[in-house]
């Protein structure tokens, strides 16, 4: 059963990275072949963003508090929303439509990713292994071979291919999240002291998302600092081909250069579980906070394309080891009853990152170029780095209490 599931759980992430790596990594590329300059493009960014924390903080206080919803219905009506509008958008020809269909779909997507997340956690909660950290690395292989080839069905066609890709992936995704269930909540006990008993009260008061910030106030600081760590990430992802432009690159190099910090993630990622029992969690994360910095000084500094791979490879100890890293943490130090309100934290993180990177990078980016816009970005890490090393903490503090399925 477990060897199946994880079989399923790796091609559920397959596929979103493949849809996401459609939408995000080519979402420039697209609007500025729709005719939309770089502060337009922000702005759907930045309110993509928004749209994102307003759907996946509704749908996990939804989950987190109707034990009976399974999460593989959620994802199955979003990937299906995802299909749906990716074909209207194929056949749209007016410009507004185009870009309030754009900001809603890419906000579907990135909403997508709690729950693709939390499907992992709810099962380790239960007893059964899911290895994340292997999942997690095949999507990154998969974003890595769809920046890849994209980049080279683009520069070869038209972006107006797109969403086709959208809607391809999304329903396979959906086809994958229907393939298997999770375990019911009434089967599960929580052996504590000697005792067992049920895992989910019947009656348990619901906390408020107030409640739930302060008796995880520490960890919401912490998601701070990765608003701070995200912002450069995000301007040079989401306006790459702005960044690439002055010193020659093209959608063909933006692709070759997507490939490579995504290629170098599949490793770090799919051996994550054995890094993280040699080195804990709280130390990862210092060590990628590092990472980040350097990449993104590389990247301001960089006279050439050959500097720009250099810094993508540096992917290595960064977003590889960062979000695996931020995902285990929360999953260690918040309870069961709150893991995917707690997953949808780190999420509402780097969405409001983006909200800020993207917004204000579209706007520097028209007003005081390129160079100046990533100089930013490298104060806005080192803000980041700091926040990180002052708010992280060991989560081997926390009590840690083992789940097994009932028969």
């Amino acid at each position: 059963m477990t060897r199946r599931l994880n079989i399923k759980y790796i091609m559920s992430q397959f596929f979103y990275f493949s849809m996401f790596a459609s939408m995000i990594a080519f979402v420039s590329v697209y609007l500025l072949h729709k005719g939309f300059d770089n502060t337009t493009i922000g702005t759907v960014l930045s309110m993509m963003s928004l749209l994102t924390i307003g759907i996946q903080t509704l749908l996990a206080n939804y989950i987190d508090k109707n034990k009976e919803v399974q999460l593989q219905d959620v994802i199955s009506i979003l990937s299906l929303g995802v299909v749906i509008g990716s074909i209207v958008l194929y056949f749209m020809p007016i410009d507004l439509a185009i870009l309030i269909l754009t900001t809603l779909l890419l906000a579907i997507g990135q909403a997508l990713l709690t729950f693709v997340n939390s499907l992992a956690f709810i099962y380790e909660k239960f007893g059964i292994h899911i290895n994340y950290g292997v999942a997690r690395g095949m999507g990154s292989f998969a974003y890595a071979m769809m920046t890849l080839f994209l980049g080279q069905v683009v520069k070869a066609t038209t972006p107006d291919i797109l969403p086709l890709f959208y809607s391809i992936f999304s329903l396979l995704l959906l086809f994958s999240v229907r393939s298997y269930s999770l375990p019911s909540a009434d089967k599960v006990i929580v052996e504590d002291e000697g005792e067992q008993k049920p895992l989910i009260k019947k009656g348990a008061v619901e906390q408020s998302v107030f409640s739930f910030f302060l008796k995880y106030s520490r960890l919401v600081l912490l998601m701070g600092g990765v608003v701070f760590l995200f912002f450069g990430h995000t301007i040079i992802n989401n306006f790459f081909i702005q960044v690439i432009s002055p010193i020659g690159g093209d959608s063909g190099v933006m692709g070759t250069a997507v490939f490579i910090a995504a290629i170098v993630e599949l490793p770090a990622m799919m051996y994550f579980e054995q890094l993280s029992k040699k080195i804990s969690i709280d130390r990862l994360l210092k060590i990628s906070a590092i990472f980040f910095l350097i990449k993104h000084l590389l990247t301001y500094l960089a006279p050439n394309i050959f500097v720009i791979y250099l810094a993508q490879f540096l992917q290595i100890g960064a977003y590889s080891v960062v979000y695996p890293a931020l995902v285990e943490y929360i999953n260690l130090i918040v309870d069961l009853e709150d893991l995917v309100k707690g997953q949808s934290l780190l999420t509402t993180a780097i969405a409001l990152s983006s909200v800020f990177a993207s917004f204000l990078g579209g706007i520097l980016l028209d007003n005081v170029g390129v160079s100046q816009t990533l100089f930013i970005g490298v104060l806005t890490t080192i803000v980041g780095l700091v926040i990180v090393f002052v708010t992280v903490e060991n989560p081997q503090k926390h009590e840690i209490k083992s789940e097994k399925i009932v028969d």
